[in-house]
């Protein structure tokens, strides 16, 4: 094997049909250090007839100028090939190399379109691997990860978003290569054959259109998306990390209708609970932090608004340190990750510091431990989702720097990745609640054991699983506070209004747990 800072590197590109996820796959090795890269055209496999009229199709429903992944790229300019390569990374699909090692990625078993289309027409987790072959030797994977989809209606923008995260993992695989497989990054579940055949277009065409009809027809008769944040004080007898064991009953924090609350945060202090949302106001469509205080027999008044940006806010994380009461609140949508001081709590708050600065990071979730302060979030890559990408970070102190660890992303699995509220502690072991997005975003939630954290590396093992019986289409953020008085509890679930029928909200006052969570 080459030094990893000397590799020559052969792409193999289908001789016609090149998209742009391939020419990035290149562009990004080329401008990367210790890789020489040339280009191969070849008669690849994976081209299907009248794919990219159902693309034209969609292409109606996302922008003329707005380039995707799946769209052809014939005319890009590539680097010619190289004599004596080291390595082929075969991105044509099916081509034969005997005698030097292969790396080529697949979906679902498949050339990535194949898979991609398949995994989209067939309501699958996409899951997206890298397989190496060695000259004699059968192919073993060297990447899995289980992808996001984030709107499978258009199948343009569905089969774009996978083929954008397969080529991340192409890149990642190359630049990470030395050491075993999974040493350092763990596996998603192992890829399955895909159900539905890839190549039946037409029928994607037309749930394309009949979906795009309904939607139209359920915007305007139907109300948005009903989200509920449900409360309860705890027996303490029972176990706080088994939810579904706990008879006690939720209530609901009651909204007017006109706004929706979610993702629960509590904090104590001096003595007082307070609960920390998301509040969404219909009328501007975007998102603002709101407070209400939970009072000792765990009932709660209506949340007051106390701070509002020029960008969605979300997932209020408070927590105290170093005299402090600080607070770091979900502001992707300027690509920051920002600290917040109480000024006068719980209501004024003032901006500390940036902590990263241009980085789309979905939910970041801090940690102290005793090696310095810990970042948990999801990142979104260019065209991919930001539901399936664990991305981790360490810091000597709270106000930074804040450098990601080694390799990067963590683990890459829509249905444990992104994080679903802050971490616990219990008997010794981290474990961390996770959001999983495998069947529509928050879907269900998780909790997983922390097995290793370090800067070198991160890995953890899923405990349990719980999801919510219909109408209740997900379960999203958990968290908790100990008081006098018990544990409160609190998570956030929603229905989607195609589910609630002429109902148009669903009730969810002193619903039992043996209502909401199946296992």
């Amino acid at each position: 094997m080459a030094n990893r800072n000397n590799l020559r590197l052969q792409i193999y590109l289908p001789a016609a049909g090149v998209r742009h996820w391939q020419t990035g796959v290149v562009e990004r090795l080329s401008a990367g250090p210790g890789v020489t890269v040339g280009v191969v055209r070849v008669d690849g496999a994976g081209a299907i007839a009248g794919l990219d009229a159902l693309f034209a199709f969609d292409r109606l429903f996302v922008g003329r100028d707005t380039v995707l992944a799946a769209d052809l790229a014939d005319g890009a300019p590539l680097p010619g090939p190289l004599a004596a390569p080291d390595l082929i990374l075969d991105l044509a699909g099916g081509v034969e190399a005997a005698d030097l090692p292969v790396l080529r990625p697949l979906c679902l078993g498949r050339p990535p379109l194949v898979g991609a289309l398949a995994a989209v027409l067939a309501d699958r987790v996409p899951v997206g691997e890298v397989v190496r072959t060695e000259p004699g030797a059968d192919p073993r994977p060297v990447e899995r990860w289980a992808l996001a989809v984030e709107e499978r209606s258009n199948t343009l923008r569905a089969v774009s978003q996978i083929l954008a995260r397969i080529a991340h993992m192409t890149v990642t695989a190359v630049v990470d290569r030395d050491g075993p497989p999974g040493s350092r990054r763990g596996f998603a579940p192992a890829a399955a054959d895909a159900v539905a055949s890839p190549l039946a277009v037409p029928a994607a065409f037309l749930r394309s259109l009949g979906v795009r009809v309904g939607r139209r027809l359920d915007r305007l008769v139907r109300d948005p998306v009903d989200w509920r944040v449900i409360t309860r004080l705890r027996d303490p007898a029972a176990d706080p990390l088994a939810p579904e064991r706990d008879p006690t009953p939720f209530r609901t924090l009651v909204d007017d209708g006109g706004r929706f609350y979610a993702d629960p945060f509590v904090h104590r202090e001096a003595g007082r609970t307070w609960l920390f949302v998301e509040e969404f106001p219909y009328a501007t469509g975007r998102g603002v932090l709101s407070v209400a205080e939970i009072a000792a027999d765990g009932t709660i008044g209506t949340p007051r608004p106390f701070l509002e940006q020029g960008c969605h806010l979300s997932y209020p994380q408070v927590f105290a340190a170093d005299g402090e009461i600080w607070m770091v609140p979900e502001t992707s949508g300027r690509r920051t990750v920002e600290l917040w001081r109480a000024v006068a709590f719980p209501d004024r708050w003032e901006k500390h510091a940036v902590l990263v600065d241009d980085v789309d990071l979905g939910d970041a979730t801090l940690l102290r431990r005793d090696d310095g302060w810990w970042m948990f979030g999801c990142r979104r890559e260019p065209g991919c989702s930001s539901w399936d990408a664990l991305e981790i970070r360490h810091a000597p102190a709270l106000i930074g720097p804040w450098r990601e660890i080694a390799p990067a992303p963590a683990k890459v699995d829509v249905a444990t990745a992104r994080p679903a509220g802050a971490m616990i502690v219990a008997g010794g072991a981290l474990l961390r609640p996770t959001q999983n997005s495998s069947a529509g975003y928050g879907c269900g939630l998780g909790l997983a054991r922390v097995d290793r954290l370090g800067r070198d590396g991160f890995a953890e093992t899923e405990l349990r699983r719980l999801f919510p019986p219909a109408p209740i289409a997900g379960l999203h953020t958990w968290n908790r506070a100990a008081t006098p008085t018990g544990l409160v509890e609190v998570m956030d679930v929603f229905a989607r209004a195609a589910d609630l029928g002429t109902t148009r909200r669903f009730a969810f006052e002193a619903i039992g747990p043996d209502r909401l969570f199946e296992t």
